[in-house]
């Protein structure tokens, strides 16, 4: 698909495009992380503040663990007892990890954190069908969303709401109010150090795109801004203030959001999907086939390209790059990238 609106949006577009900051390319050299026992294949989902990354590790029936790795060494957190997949979204410096799990029967979505190396579901919200949880700070809160089933004549839709675990009160679960609309959805994407929350919102229970972004804290919400005539946005992340994603009309191009709300675009890039404290990204484009080219951006400098059958899923502190890596023996395996 192309732009709705070609000529306006591309006069737009080059209102938020700063100059090509100064960085320069460099080799990324990967290293294949190791798999717990009777695990055959992974990815890296996350990183924490201290060169420490968590993902997910396959068993050959399929089963799906978190796992964390630190100092290159892999611990197995296994799965919530009575859910066969952990879907890891987060870990912090303390090596909690965060994700969602679903039941070996049926469809039901649980928000986990770990207690040690043992996985444990979160509290849920009065009436919630389902929770998510997208992240997690060094602080301990925790961000998602829950999911209550609507139905409205003979449609029924997932209307999710974006919810915080909030590190000074354990065991609670509250609803984000306080600058967000009222109607549509809210999902609480992901979660800054300093307790801000990134919030994509949808207008309504079956809209299939976000249309606007908030940074969310302690009650008060604050708008992100998109060139006239965006049609959607996507919010991946956020760290040290700038948020990480895209927007669009049909395409999507990638867009970051410095602390004091400037848009900027990482050059070549549909999508951005993780920030680190420096403002390094990682993304894709989108090739021939649909085939995604994976890159490292600082700043609107692109710094190296992954090329080959790869995911860049984390920009880590540390300045690594992780995600996963393949080949036909083991199949994906978890992956960092160290520039060199």
């Amino acid at each position: 698909m192309r732009f709705r609106y070609p000529v306006v949006v591309a006069l737009a577009l080059a209102t938020i495009v700063s100059p090509t900051a100064s960085a320069a390319a460099c080799t990324w050299t990967p290293t294949v992380l190791p798999l717990p026992s009777g695990l055959t294949q992974g990815t890296v989902y996350a990183a924490d503040s201290q060169s420490g990354y968590a993902g997910t590790a396959q068993v050959s029936s399929g089963t799906v663990h978190a796992v964390r790795w630190v100092g290159g060494q892999a611990v197995d957190y296994g799965t919530v007892p009575g859910y066969s997949h952990a879907f890891v979204a987060g870990v912090n410096k303390s090596g909690v990890i965060v994700g969602h799990t679903s039941a070996t029967t049926g469809n039901r979505q649980r928000a986990f954190r770990s207690v040690g190396t043992t996985l444990q579901v979160l509290p849920e919200p009065a009436g919630a069908q389902h929770t998510w949880a997208n992240g997690v700070n060094d602080a301990g809160d925790i961000v998602g969303e829950m999911g209550v089933n609507v139905t409205s004549g003979s449609t029924t839709n997932l209307v999710r709401t974006a919810v915080l675990w909030p590190a000074s009160a354990p065991g609670t679960v509250v609803k984000l109010t306080g600058g967000l609309p009222t109607g549509g959805q809210t999902l609480g994407e992901a979660v800054d150090q300093d307790g801000s929350v990134l919030v994509e919102y949808y207008p309504g229970a079956a809209t299939l795109d976000a249309t606007a972004l908030y940074v969310w804290k302690a009650g008060a919400a604050r708008k992100l801004p998109v060139p006239a005539f965006t049609e959607k946005v996507v919010g991946r992340a956020i760290s040290n203030g700038r948020v990480a994603g895209g927007i669009g009309n049909g395409d999507l191009v990638a867009a970051v959001w410095e602390a004091d709300g400037t848009l900027v675009r990482p050059a070549d890039s549909d999508l951005v999907v993780s920030i680190n404290k420096t403002g390094q990204t990682t993304g894709w484009k989108i090739g021939t086939g649909l085939s995604q080219t994976w890159s490292v951006w600082q700043g609107t400098a692109k710094v190296g390209t992954i090329s080959g059958q790869r995911a860049l899923n984390v920009s880590a502190d540390n300045g690594t790059v992780a995600g996963y890596s393949w080949n036909s023996t083991t199949f994906t395996q978890p992956t960092y990238w160290r520039c060199s």
